[in-house]
C-alpha cells in the first residue's frame, strides 16, 4: 500500500485522485481488521455483533434486554451510549458506581456484590484483540469478577479504539493509556493520575490495576456477546 504521506515527486502534494485512493485504501485495511477480529472471536465461542456508531448498539442492546436484572461493570463506555437509561425503563439495572455517586464506598461495594448476582452483566474492556481475546485490568475486582461467572449472559461492549493486535500489546495499552487515564478521570491519589500518561507501577493505596484478566477464549456454560462499535468510546 502506498505510504499516507508519500507526495507528488513533482509538485510535493497528494494529486485528489491519490488521495481518494489512499482514502479507500486505508478504509479496506480498516475493515480488513475488524474482519479478522470478528472471525477471531467467532472462532474463539463468542456472538459477535457489529455496529458502526454508538445508537445502533444501545438499540440493540434495549431491544435483546427486557424483563431482567442487569448488572454493570464500572464503564465509560456504557455511560456514552446512555446504556442505563436506556436499559431502565424494562429492566433492574444495578451500576456500582452510580451508587456510590449517591451513597459512597458502602453503597458501592453493596451494589459490587449485587451485580455478580445478576441475570444479565455487561461491560466493557480495556482491550481487545484481533486473535480474539479480552484483556481487563482491574482495582477492585467487581468488574472482572462479573465477566467471569455466574450470569445469564454477558456483554462486551467495546469501541474501536480498543481494538490491538496482541495480548502483550493489550497489556500495554492498559499501562500507557487505560489505567493512567481512569485513575486520572477518577482522581485517585496515585502517580499515574498526576499527569495520566503511564504506569509507574506504584504501591499507591488507590491503584487501580490490581488484577488482570485475559479471556482467552469464551467462559464455559454460559453465553458471552462482543459488541463492536466503529467509533472511540472510553479509556
Amino acid at each position: 500500500m502506498r505510504d499516507f504521506l508519500e507526495k507528488s515527486p513533482k509538485k510535493g502534494a497528494w494529486t485528489t485522485e491519490e488521495k481518494g485512493e489512499s482514502r479507500m485504501e486505508v478504509r479496506e485495511t480498516a475493515q480488513a481488521r475488524i474482519n479478522r477480529t470478528i472471525d477471531a472471536f467467532r472462532r474463539n465461542r463468542y456472538d459477535v455483533s457489529f455496529f458502526r456508531e454508538r445508537t445502533a448498539a444501545a438499540d440493540y442492546l434495549a431491544a435483546e434486554i427486557e424483563g431482567k436484572r442487569v448488572g454493570f461493570g464500572d464503564s465509560e463506555t456504557l455511560r456514552a451510549l446512555s446504556l442505563y437509561e436506556k436499559l431502565s425503563e424494562k429492566n433492574e439495572v444495578i451500576d456500582p458506581p452510580r451508587r456510590a455517586h449517591e451513597g459512597g464506598l458502602e453503597a458501592f461495594l453493596q451494589a459490587g456484590r449485587e451485580a455478580l448476582l445478576t441475570d444479565i452483566f455487561i461491560l466493557s474492556a480495556n482491550a481487545i484483540t484481533e486473535e480474539g481475546q479480552i484483556v481487563n485490568m482491574d482495582g477492585a475486582g467487581n468488574r472482572i469478577a462479573g465477566s467471569l461467572f455466574g450470569h445469564e449472559k454477558t456483554y462486551f461492549v467495546v469501541g474501536i479504539n480498543k481494538l490491538v493486535p496482541d495480548i502483550s500489546a493489550g497489556i500495554e495499552r492498559i499501562h500507557r493509556i487505560a489505567a493512567p487515564r481512569n485513575a486520572h478521570r477518577k482522581g485517585k491519589k496515585t502517580p499515574c493520575a498526576k499527569d495520566g500518561t503511564r504506569c509507574y507501577d506504584c504501591a499507591a493505596l488507590e491503584r487501580i490495576c490490581n488484577a488482570l484478566t485475559i479471556h482467552y477464549k469464551k467462559m464455559s456454560y454460559r453465553p458471552m456477546e462482543l459488541v463492536l462499535i466503529e467509533e472511540e468510546l472510553g479509556l
